[in-house]
């Protein structure tokens, strides 16, 4: 029998953090829950002279026994001289205050803290003891809630600063090499229980398919390595597409759109918020015209004559300005100024305009356009338009109609913001003070 430095667990594991990077000055905090799989990996980590931290979480789920597993786990690195780290936790109290069921909470208050402790203590990496199995385990479950070919990657080897050294051991070579070498662990009741999707898949799928396909492990660890080499290739062409394809305008985005690249624009609207079955069957609809909406929660989605257009919902806007000054909301600025005529000067910026004092009557309105609107615009002598027909001379899309502001002093329009100022309210010559107006909208990052 080869011992515990030649063992094809512990090649694999020293591999791997080679592979990530990582040497034995390296500084690892290792998430320890005293079971078998991240017991195997602390013995390994410590006997093979990495710098590693263990850290436990009591989670406060089975009374005596989640702190008979934190006292296990503290005894041991006492005794192995390994740093330890533990937190305390009532997870059902903080399942209930984020409205998560248990796993989910336990999964979040993990996280949490070893995040907080990579920003308090000079650590490199966390590591996690998942594996082969875990994996497997997460691509059935994947598959099964049609998560795509993103989620048929499995668990990522390595993500930022966690590592996952095991991933390629199953897990009865885990506990070969536990037998082997005598490494003591904790039982942890709740893994035998069918009460978990993740346990029935373990109890129950994966023995079936262990039947049926003996080589299961080596196949499905090929399979995963292949989908994720293949992933990444499909993950940068899906990164270009977002610099080329996906542009901030207003505060939403402009969706460039072409039919060989629906699975780009599905997984980015999806990572939006937008269920991608949802956004498929309105990205795919046979008839569709320019205008059309889908809206989802807080996202909007329409179509331009170019692609898509997707925002958050707009609330209605009617805002009082009683006096001069400059108004924030939202995401745009408006800054009305008092100034003498002689500095009127015509500008070219679209959102940089003047109005004469005569049309002044505070408090002026700042708002959305509503039905029936018309104003006289600028150049046309005095003569009436339709904000509706001025739309549609400027071919405007759905989304930019609905964005537009007017600027109004109770009895007419003033200025179509950043569009066309009403003829009555030019500068003329003989006036002594005017209003210079300007427009800021901040675009989204």
């Amino acid at each position: 029998m080869s011992d515990k430095h030649t063992h094809h667990v512990s090649v694999s594991v020293r591999k791997n953090l080679s592979r990530f990077g990582v040497t034995t000055s390296s500084k690892i905090l290792l998430g320890v829950s005293g079971g078998m799989d991240s017991m195997v990996l602390l013995h390994i980590l410590k006997t093979s002279g990495y710098n590693v931290s263990a850290a436990h979480v009591n989670f406060n789920l089975r009374d005596a026994e989640s702190m008979n597993d934190a006292l296990f786990v503290g005894k041991w690195c006492q005794d192995q001289g390994i740093p330890y780290h533990e937190l305390s936790k009532d997870t059902k109290t903080y399942a209930k205050e984020n409205n998560l069921n248990t796993q989910s909470a336990a999964r979040n208050i993990r996280y949490e803290w070893w995040e907080y402790l990579m920003k308090t203590h000079p650590f490199d990496y966390v590591a996690t003891a998942h594996h082969l199995d875990d994996n497997i385990e997460t691509v059935f479950l994947n598959l099964f809630r049609g998560t795509g070919l993103k989620g048929l990657r499995g668990i990522p080897p390595k993500r930022d600063f966690y590592i996952r050294p095991l991933l390629e051991i199953s897990r009865s070579a885990i506990a070969s090499f536990a037998s082997a070498f005598d490494i003591p662990y904790r039982m942890d009741e709740s893994n035998i229980s069918d009460q978990y999707q993740r346990n029935r898949l373990r109890h129950h799928l994966i023995p079936m398919l262990e039947e049926m396909y003996p080589g299961l492990h080596s196949s499905m660890n090929h399979s995963l390595h292949r989908i994720n080499t293949e992933w990444e290739a499909w993950d940068h062409a899906y990164q270009k597409w977002i610099s080329s394809g996906i542009t901030t305008y207003m505060d939403g985005y402009l969706i460039e759109h072409q039919e060989n690249q629906l699975s780009f624009a599905l997984r980015w609207l999806e990572e939006k918020g937008i269920p991608w079955m949802l956004a498929n069957d309105f990205l795919t609809a046979l008839k569709a015209d320019s205008g059309q909406v889908l809206q989802y929660n807080n996202n909007r989605l329409s179509r331009t004559t170019k692609g898509f257009f997707l925002e958050e919902t707009q609330p209605f806007i009617k805002i009082n300005l009683h006096r001069p000054g400059q108004y924030a909301f939202g995401n745009f600025t408006l800054r009305i100024e008092e100034t003498d005529v002689e500095e009127f000067v015509p500008s070219t910026d679209p959102e940089i305009e003047y109005i004469n004092q005569d049309v002044i009557s505070w408090p002026l309105q700042l708002r959305n356009i509503e039905a029936g609107d018309y104003f006289q615009p600028l150049g046309m002598a005095g003569k009436s338009k339709k904000l509706q027909d001025l739309m549609v001379d400027l071919k405007l899309e759905m989304f930019e109609k609905e964005r537009l502001l007017l600027l109004t002093n109770h009895d007419h329009i003033l200025w179509v913001v950043g569009l066309r100022l009403d003829e009555r309210a030019k500068v003329s010559p003989d006036q002594k003070k005017i209003y210079r107006l300007q427009y800021t909208r901040t675009e989204r990052s």
